[in-house]
């Protein structure tokens, strides 16, 4: 079968940097099915102004962080036994700038933390060639997800903000998706995706002014309602539930 490759650039305002670079909230139809073989490569830019800091949740009071990063994925889909297999690598870049009262802002750029991960079809996530693919009537597909990320982003003891975590952490998820159409095609079709993660995190040896910094799970659900304009163009509703995540630096 010859392989396509489908190349996606979307322009996302709400996203905090913290879930790209720490607890990735991945977005609508990412984890859609695809014919095996297909390939994906997705650009997002990503725009935050607030007072959220690196980690999930963590705020400060009169403090303005401004965020501004590239995040590239790429997916490849295969069969494993008959069910989809979709590895894929995620890598963020760019720049956090934070600035608190009167003092000297903190700005930290180049490379995020990578990012490797795999969904496995476990229910209604059938391996399907182009042909199966195109005649196929979406119903509801659950899989497992599993990623890693990896210390590899640009960190400094010596300053509070970083791209990079400077530790690794672990998520697992079970995509689920509930469609209504005729087809991946239909120009009415209308899903409903719901994906429920929980982040464990190893600890950071050498965080800012301390010597370590550990922090509890993280859990979280994201939620996606999407509608077809067209053949080509759909529209989403998002929301975000996420709990847990305390942190501690040095016991404190």
């Amino acid at each position: 079968m010859r392989v396509r490759v489908t190349v996606t650039l979307s322009a996302t305002v709400a996203l905090a940097f913290s879930m790209t670079a720490r607890a990735q909230d991945d977005g609508a139809r990412v984890y859609q099915l695809a014919p095996v073989g297909f390939q994906t490569f997705t650009a997002f830019v990503v725009n935050k102004r607030g007072n959220e800091g690196p980690d999930p949740g963590e705020t400060t009071p009169g403090s303005e962080t401004r965020s501004d990063v590239l995040v590239l994925r790429y997916a490849r889909t295969f069969s494993l036994v008959g069910h989809q297999l979709t590895p894929f690598a995620i890598l963020p870049m760019g720049r956090i700038k934070v600035a608190q009262g009167t003092g000297k802002a903190t700005e930290s750029s180049g490379f995020g933390d990578a990012q490797i991960g795999v969904t496995v079809g476990l229910l209604g996530a059938p391996a399907l060639s182009g042909e199966e693919y195109a005649s196929y009537r979406p119903d509801v597909s659950m899989s497992l997800l599993g990623r890693i990320y990896f210390p590899s982003g640009a960190y400094s003891h010596e300053q509070p903000v970083n791209l990079g975590a400077n530790r690794i952490s672990y998520q697992l998820g079970l995509p689920t998706t509930f469609m209504f159409g005729q087809s991946f095609r239909d120009e009415r079709l209308t899903t409903l995706e719901v994906l429920p993660t929980v982040t464990f995190y190893e600890a950071n040896h050498e965080p800012f002014g301390a010597n370590k910094r550990t922090q509890q799970p993280l859990f979280s659900v994201e939620a996606h309602l999407t509608h077809n304009i067209t053949s080509r163009i759909w529209v989403s509703a998002d929301l975000l539930y996420r709990n847990g995540g305390e942190s501690r630096t040095d016991g404190i």
